[in-house]
């Protein structure tokens, strides 16, 4: 009982930390010159454009295997979406294989949701989070006394919700350098 309500906790917690950000923010990399003047131009000379300031390649290697079940979906988040992720992949490296599998697991259904689903993830959350933990553990505990003929029966009156899609989890090769050795 307990540990699923640890499970239960942690993913009401995984869900704060991607749908509201409740987070340390992330310093923005400042491109300015120290002097506050711009370089002289050369007419002649073409200078490279900077690289995007999030852009995939400019991740450390770190975040980028901690972030890597968003690496195709990566150019289509937001800058500010982009920062709660990198914050969010700090600590990957503390997390057990099996946390991490889990975190990568859910980054992955996170990203498969449509933009409507996303919002109704935020707006549960944020009614989750207006119950007392004593309350919501008694309703747990509620739930799961009940018998399998219950809970089916208390599942199909719920309102039908559409569903996100299933997604395939990549596991990562036993070749990859970036992948943890088992």
């Amino acid at each position: 009982m307990r540990k699923s309500l640890q499970n239960f906790s942690f993913a009401i917690t995984l869900m704060c930390i991607l749908s509201f950000g409740f987070m340390m923010p992330v310093a923005q990399a400042q491109t300015a010159m120290p002097s506050g003047k711009a370089p002289a131009s050369n007419k002649n000379m073409a200078l490279p454009a900077p690289p995007a300031p999030l852009d995939w390649l400019t991740l450390t290697p770190p975040q980028r295997q901690a972030l890597q079940p968003l690496a195709t979906s990566w150019p289509q988040l937001t800058e500010v979406h982009k920062k709660k992720w990198i914050v969010l992949s700090a600590n990957f490296d503390t997390l057990t294989p099996e946390a991490k599998e889990r975190l990568h697991a859910r980054m992955a259904q996170w990203a498969a949701l449509t933009p409507t689903q996303r919002a109704l993830a935020r707006l549960n959350y944020t009614q989750t989070q207006r119950v007392t933990v004593e309350d919501k553990a008694e309703r747990w505990e509620v739930y799961q006394s009940l018998t399998a003929e219950q809970k089916q029966a208390l599942a199909a009156s719920a309102p039908k919700l559409p569903l996100a899609p299933r997604v395939k989890v990549p596991k990562a090769s036993k070749t990859s350098p970036s992948a943890p050795a088992h």
